[in-house]
């Protein structure tokens, strides 16, 4: 079993490739940080991001899941638009693990969002690469797991000058998806992209408890989260959560604030009511065998706090253009039936800025 190993400012490490790196700082705020920036020795311009399993993890868990991702950056090595592995750092004793060296990115969508508001041409380049990034991973028969705006990454955003909305300028910035949880499953297929076949069996996404997802009980047809995974549902909600962001930028966004303090579980429970007052998910066909009891939903005004007003509606008061808003109410289509699959929203050009 490989333990985590005890690393500091400057370190050197010596990855296969025969490079030598140089820890700089560390990236996560961990009593033992696994995620930390460096550079290549003898040239601190020549940066790189070097990861190692997490340490609040058992040891059965953390070790099993860092090699599944190496795998998965392995599977992925040469396609675009996902962040790349460049180089494997080996155990320099039996009680570490391997770590991988990935490429560094400038920013993640995340803290772009919170420089300044994004325009509608930048959201819709953006959010139009990570489509065609989460569809290399359905060619492989796999479904992204943990598509949200820090893994998204950015290199050469500018913080305080917006893209030009001259659709004849090209963007110059990088953006690419990380692919820290892909999971084995179905081809996504308009049918059944919204669950993972694996041995025979149903299983659900890859949720940790910060997942939001609507866990009703005694249902055949488990209804997963409106962003429970990478095909064609977390990616809409993000984009309707950066067009929110144009108008309030203090606003986290749909479901982020509707319940501001409490547990986790309470928290869940409230998004869960409020994506069945906004979805009104009791009148959904699919979802008619599943049990309601435990969804509280009564007297719920919704993740944007519309009351009676469709949600829709409100975002139409809120200032957010008619066309944008038809577009959002297509693709979060509540039935994973009927949903929209990525070449389906690909084809339909919203998406294009050119």
């Amino acid at each position: 079993m490989a333990y985590t190993p005890l690393l500091q400012k400057g370190t050197k490490l010596i990855g296969e490739s025969g490079r030598t790196y140089i820890l700089i700082a560390h990236l996560v705020q961990l009593a033992i940080p696994n995620v930390w920036k460096a550079h290549q020795w003898g040239n601190e311009k020549d940066q790189f991001v070097i990861k190692h399993p997490q340490s609040d993890d058992s040891p059965e868990k953390r070790w099993p899941a860092f090699r599944k991702e190496m795998e998965m950056q392995r599977l992925f090595q040469a396609a675009k638009l996902i962040r790349k592995m460049v180089d494997v750092i080996p155990p320099r004793s039996d009680m570490e693990p391997t770590m991988m060296v990935l490429e560094p990115f400038e920013k993640t969508l995340w803290s772009a969002r919170t420089r300044r508001p994004l325009t509608t041409r930048e959201i819709k380049h953006i959010m139009k690469l990570a489509l065609l990034g989460l569809r290399k991973v359905h060619e492989k028969g796999l479904v992204y797991c943990d598509f949200k705006m820090e893994n998204v990454l950015r290199n050469g955003f500018d913080d305080t000058d917006p893209a030009s909305d001259d659709v004849t300028i090209p963007f110059e910035d990088q953006c690419e998806v990380g692919r820290s949880w892909f999971c084995h499953g179905a081809r996504p297929r308009r049918s059944d992209f919204h669950h993972i076949q694996e041995s025979g069996g149903l299983l659900w996404q890859g949720m940790d408890k910060r997942r939001r997802y609507l866990g009703l009980g005694n249902c055949s047809k488990r209804p997963n989260s409106l962003e429970g995974d990478g095909c064609a549902k977390q990616l809409p909600t993000k984009y309707f959560q950066l067009l929110q962001a144009q108008i309030d930028s203090n606003s986290p966004g749909m479901y982020d604030s509707v319940i501001k303090e409490g547990t986790l579980e309470q928290k869940a429970e409230m998004v869960r009511a409020c994506q069945c007052h906004d979805f009104d998910i009791r009148s959904v066909e699919y979802f008619q065998d599943c049990d309601f009891s435990a969804v509280d939903d009564q007297g719920v005004k919704g993740g944007l706090n519309s009351g009676d007003e469709h949600w829709t509606d409100r975002l139409v008061a809120l200032g957010i253009p008619e066309y944008d808003v038809v577009f959002l109410y297509a693709v979060l289509q509540p039935d994973p039936t009927k949903r929209m699959t990525v070449d389906q929203i690909l084809e339909t050009g919203y998406l294009n800025v050119y």
